[in-house]
């Protein structure tokens, strides 16, 4: 009977002691349990009451422990940091940017007289996607070939002018002209202006081909 006793004691002592170390770290509250049960281990009822009672409470030795226990250390694990996207490419370097400006090139200039090819040759020269030199063919070529076909229209003009004007002048008679029939620079400056026209939508169109297969860098 002494011995159920004692063990009713110490169970319910170490029952309490139990609870009020649920906060400890576990390896000191394991430490501490083990030293009380082999001092109540073997002792009779009134022996088991008595050193119970030296103990002391359970509540204070687990606060007793807890004081005694240094700080706990937080670890804080960092979140993933996601791997940096690439940067997006600029406007200019994609191939939306580079069709319209082709585009622009071809037809800028029947929109807006001029102004619109202007724009187009900045847009063009903007893009990465094209060479240098496509950027030179598509550009010098038809300014090019325009500039030509209105200095040598202007020069027949006046060779046209001036042999009519001897003519006129002299002694012979002068050659009979139909207005209603186009004189000879007329047709070639036609056929000139016709030319350079057409140089203009078939240089951007051009570019258009030299663009297939190419990505931004």
């Amino acid at each position: 009977m002494t011995e159920t006793t004692a063990d009713a004691l110490r169970d319910d002592y170490l029952a309490r002691l139990d609870e009020a170390m649920r906060g400890l770290p576990h390896g000191v509250a394991s430490d501490i349990r083990g030293g009380i049960v082999e001092e109540l281990e073997g002792l009779d009822a009134a022996a088991t009451e008595m050193r119970i009672a030296q103990l002391g409470d359970p509540v204070a030795i687990a606060r007793e422990a807890q004081d005694e226990v240094p700080g706990a250390v937080t670890i804080v694990t960092a979140p993933p940091v996601a791997a940096p996207s690439a940067p997006r490419p600029p406007t200019t370097s994609t191939r939306g940017f580079a069709i319209a400006a082709a585009l622009t090139l071809s037809f800028g200039g029947f929109v807006l007289p001029v102004l619109g090819w202007f724009v187009g040759a900045v847009l063009v020269s903007l893009s990465p996607l094209w060479r240098t030199w496509e950027k030179v063919v598509a550009i010098v070529i038809p300014f090019v070939v325009g500039g030509v076909s209105l200095l040598l229209v202007s020069t027949m003009v006046t060779f046209s002018a001036s042999d009519s004007g001897g003519s006129s002048s002299g002694t012979g008679t002068a050659p009979v002209v139909n207005p209603l029939l186009p004189a000879w620079y007329d047709l070639l400056w036609m056929g000139f202006l016709g030319i350079g026209l057409l140089l203009i939508p078939v240089s951007g169109l051009w570019l258009l081909w030299r663009l297939r297969g190419r990505v931004p860098r």
